[in-house]
């Protein structure tokens, strides 16, 4: 159970607004975003640097995804969200759990590969070998390199929050919404 009430966004005008930029940008306004409601403001920035973050840095829909899963794996309530669309994009059911599980998942290119190894270092949070650094770089430019940190980052600030606060996961029709939307920007 959530920790903090839901928002009502028709009392307070500045969630209303901050919903209808959430929605317009995501398909609808998760859980989690609705405990970040209770800051209104925060929820502007928070979903306008999401929207960055998701939609808008030079990574393809599969290494967005696959960066923020590496990033989520331990949190439930972003796995679920996150990891469907990772699988609608084609991950299999083994690729998944060797990632659910900080393992490099298995048929993955040398790239999607090294893109992993840097994530798990990144997302721990201890440093990132140059060595790793290096085999990023093989494959990924380095405006690329710091979107997947930014992206990592976004997340990693996501889960404090979803750690914190504990937001319900979302039914399986709000989750099929969640994969309608990707699928129809994929489509264009």
């Amino acid at each position: 159970m959530a920790r903090l009430p839901d928002v009502d966004p028709t009392t307070n005008p500045d969630i209303a607004d901050a919903f209808a930029r959430t929605e317009a940008s995501r398909g609808f306004v998760s859980n989690l975003l609705r405990v970040i409601a209770h800051s209104p403001a925060g929820l502007r920035a928070h979903a306008a640097y999401g929207h960055q973050m998701r939609f808008e840095v030079d990574l393809t829909e599969w290494q967005r995804e696959l960066t923020i899963c590496a990033t989520v794996r331990a949190v439930p309530y972003a796995w679920v969200h996150h990891g469907n669309l990772l699988r609608q994009l084609g991950m299999s059911d083994a690729q998944m759990d060797a990632l659910h599980a900080g393992r490099v998942p298995p048929g993955l290119s040398e790239a999607d590969s090294a893109l992993c190894t840097f994530i798990f270092a990144f997302a721990a949070v201890r440093g990132v070998s140059q060595p790793v650094l290096d085999a990023l770089r093989k494959h990924f430019r380095d405006n690329q390199i710091i979107d997947m940190a930014l992206l990592s980052a976004y997340f990693l600030g996501g889960a404090g929050i979803i750690t914190a606060f504990e937001p319900e996961i979302e039914t399986p029709d709000r989750l099929q919404l969640e994969l309608d939307w990707q699928r129809k920007r994929l489509q264009g």
